[in-house]
């Protein structure tokens, strides 16, 4: 939790911001939206914490199952993610036919897929495409460029429409 730290716009508002180690052992700083800071206050209030995290705190970000203050393995943060897969894909399941293309597709899912996720949201949300690749932590726009699905698909739509040959 000692990653958070507040800091102060142009406009004089302060904003919270998280520091992360990533791959490689590169530190980088991402913007802690008003909206996580809602559910991460939450979160901590659950373990009884003070609702905001202050620098330097020692409380490990993810706390395991059962309230122990220690860190969460990356071997546990991966069991949690596959078993809410598999709750989504149990779910979409008992529901019928319809469903079976979505459920198959969760099948194949990781915590990496989410990673890829939340990249394809913001690009789809209109970030500025360099904003996405310094949250990602990528060190090439071409990497982040992968993310342009709905870029894509408006111009197909457009394409379709504008383009027709009534052959």
């Amino acid at each position: 939790m000692g990653g958070f730290f507040k800091r102060r716009d142009r406009d004089g508002r302060e904003r919270w911001w998280l520091a992360i180690t990533g791959k490689g052992n590169k530190e980088r700083v991402l913007p802690a939206t008003a909206e996580l800071m809602v559910e991460l206050a939450r979160y901590r209030q659950h373990y009884d914490l003070p609702a905001l995290p202050y620098l330097h705190e020692p409380t490990p970000l993810l706390l395991p199952i059962g309230g122990l203050h220690r860190p969460m393995t990356r071997g546990g943060v991966h069991l949690i993610v596959k078993q809410v897969f598999e709750n989504a894909i149990d779910h979409l399941t008992s529901t019928g036919e319809p469903r079976e293309r979505a459920a198959e597709r969760l099948r194949q899912a990781s915590a990496h897929w989410l990673r890829h996720t939340a990249g394809s949201h913001m690009m789809d949300g209109q970030v500025d495409l360099r904003y996405v690749r310094d949250n990602l932590g990528h060190a090439s726009i071409s990497t982040t460029s992968q993310y342009l699905h709905a870029d894509d698909d408006d111009r197909h739509r457009a394409t379709e429409s504008g383009l027709k040959l009534n052959w």
